[in-house]
C-alpha cells in the first residue's frame, strides 16, 4: 500500500504542478542506510510531499497523534503510507523507541524539526528532539528545503494552487557526539546544525530564525562531520 500511495501522490504532483514542480539533489540521497531526512515545515502537503520524492524504497514519518485519534479511515491512510503517530511538545516514549529502532534497523525516517507547521514567515527554533535522533543514532542526517508548499497549501485552503514548488535535498552530513575540542555536542546544538543545513538550501525569506548563517556557521563549528569532500 505504501508503493501505491508514493506513486499516486506523484501522479498528482505531476499532472496538477507540472513543470512548476522541481525536485533536485536527490542524486545526493545515501541509497541505503539508518537516514535521518529533516525539512523544514510550511504546510499541510509536506509529510505526503517528502516521501514520495525521497529515493528510497521506503520512508517512514513522524505525526502528530491526533491525525490517529480521529476517523478509522485517515488513521488507517497515515499508517499505510508510514506515519508514526507521535505526541508533540511531550516526551512520547514509545514513539521515541521506535523511531531509533528504525533508525537503527537502516530505515529512512522524515522529521520536521521545528515541531509544528509554521503558518507564517520564516523557519522558528526547532525543538531538541530531531538531535536527539541525529546525536543517539549516528546515522546520516538527510537536509531537504521545501520551497513553495505554504502557497501552494494555505492554512484555509480547500484545494491546492498552482503555484512553483521545490524539493531540495542537501548533502547529507552527520552528527558528532563531541567537537573536535572535546567538547559535548548538545541536543540543541545538534538540531541547530542540522536547522542551519535547511538554511542553507533555502532563499534568504525563509530561513527565519535560521537566518545568520556565518554567525551559525562559527557558533556550531565542529558539530557536523561531513561526507569527504563536502564542506562541514
Amino acid at each position: 500500500m505504501y508503493r501505491l500511495l508514493r506513486a499516486m501522490m506523484r501522479l498528482a504532483v505531476s499532472v496538477y504542478l507540472g513543470r512548476r514542480f522541481t525536485a533536485s539533489g536527490q542524486n545526493l540521497v545515501p541509497a541505503e542506510g539508518g537516514l535521518l531526512v529533516c525539512a523544514n515545515h510550511r504546510s499541510t502537503i509536506d509529510p505526503p510531499l517528502v516521501p514520495a520524492f525521497l529515493p528510497r524504497r521506503r520512508a517512514w514519518s513522524l505525526a502528530k497523534v491526533e491525525y490517529f485519534q480521529g476517523s478509522r479511515f485517515t488513521a488507517w491512510l497515515f499508517r499505510s503510507y508510514g506515519a508514526i503517530p507521535v505526541a508533540r511538545h511531550r516526551a512520547d516514549r514509545r514513539a521515541v523507541r521506535r523511531v531509533l529502532d528504525l533508525l537503527r534497523a537502516g530505515e529512512a525516517l522524515v522529521v520536521y524539526p521545528e515541531g509544528t507547521r509554521v503558518r507564517e514567515g520564516g523557519m522558528i527554533r526547532a525543538e531538541p528532539g530531531a538531535g536527539f535522533f541525529a546525536r543517539s543514532t549516528g546515522v546520516a542526517v538527510q537536509p531537504v528545503g521545501l520551497i513553495g508548499t505554504r502557497e501552494c497549501f494555505p492554512t484555509g485552503a480547500h484545494w491546492p494552487r498552482r503555484v512553483r514548488v521545490e524539493v531540495r535535498f542537501g548533502p547529507p552530513f552527520h552528527i558528532r557526539s563531541r567537537r573536535p575540542d572535546g567538547r559535548p555536542v548538545k541536543y540543541q546544538e545538534a538540531v541547530d546544525a542540522i536547522m542551519l543545513a535547511i538554511a542553507e538550501l533555502l532563499p534568504t525569506e525563509l530561513r527565519g530564525d535560521y537566518s545568520d548563517l556565518d554567525g551559525l556557521r562559527a557558533e556550531l563549528a565542529g558539530v557536523i562531520q561531513a561526507p569527504p569532500g563536502i564542506r562541514a
